[in-house]
């Protein structure tokens, strides 16, 4: 791969992380909020460096084409002396460096196959993790949530809807001594995970550390409602289901019965 094609390579790179974060909101599929101003200082640092390195290529290319055109019009001097005073005339070497870097330029055009991935950012920016991740994810990947975070006391009111996040909800049914979930209106976000069952569906929210890639699933099984489309973000309203603890080792995902299920948007921040 020659100078150029890096150096516009890297120019693309700088140019898509942009586009995912100044101008669309698109970054929040792959890394935390707080992230965003990192992600706008390295595409501006790229595209920074690959213009600069482009400009300074150019330059180079531009002095090294003049030292050819003086180094031929010296040899056809010399040529023209040797004949005037009899002699055979020198042929002047051919070998120069610059020549030589750019001889096989074209021999590199498999190293723009490295732009497919940024052209599909450019033109469709891969969504948020969904329902295929969570089907892919290992059975090993359900862990007690207390095991994951540390449990904040969530104080629950009766006569209310209490909106929790599903890690709030997850440390409550998996270790509620006091029992506040008992009896308590709850209002869970997340998207649609079929559960293979006809009586029950699984809500489901990513949970990530850092970015994508160290995503977490966690899941509620919701019954007394008709499953909606695969991947819909929806807003249940409901009640937990008690359930004897199971000292197994094994987490399974706590359930609650559904009041109402709402069809909704996907939100700008689709983990937790």
């Amino acid at each position: 791969m020659n100078r150029v094609t890096q150096n516009l390579l890297l120019l693309l790179l700088g140019g898509a992380l942009l586009k995912i974060s100044v101008f669309s909101a698109d970054f929040a599929n792959y890394v935390k909020p707080g992230f965003r101003p990192l992600v706008i200082a390295a595409g501006a640092v790229l595209v920074v460096l690959a213009a600069a390195a482009l400009a300074l290529d150019r330059h180079r290319s531009m002095s090294a084409a003049r030292q050819t055109e003086l180094l031929r019009a010296r040899g056809a001097e010399e040529a023209h002396l040797a004949r005037l005073v009899g002699r055979d005339p020198v042929a002047p070497a051919r070998i120069h460096a610059h020549e030589r870097e750019h001889e096989h330029v074209g021999g590199h055009r498999v190293a723009w196959l490295l732009a497919a991935p940024l052209a599909v950012i450019f033109l469709v920016a891969p969504p948020a993790l969904g329902s295929f991740a969570v089907r892919q994810a290992e059975q090993s990947s359900h862990v007690p949530p207390p095991t994951l975070v540390d449990a904040r006391p969530t104080v629950l009111k009766n006569g209310r809807v209490n909106v929790l996040s599903m890690i709030e909800f997850a440390n409550l049914a998996w270790d509620d001594p006091s029992g506040s979930l008992r009896g308590k209106t709850i209002r869970l976000t997340g998207f649609v995970v079929p559960s293979g069952r006809d009586d029950a569906w699984h809500l489901t929210r990513m949970r990530i550390s850092c970015c994508a890639a160290d995503a977490l699933m966690m899941q509620v099984v919701v019954k007394g409602a008709p499953v909606p489309e695969t991947d819909s973000w929806v807003r249940v309203t409901g009640t937990w289901i008690p359930r004897k603890i199971q000292r197994t080792g094994t987490y399974t995902p706590p359930e609650m019965t559904a009041l109402r299920v709402e069809r909704i948007a996907a939100p700008d921040e689709p983990y937790e």
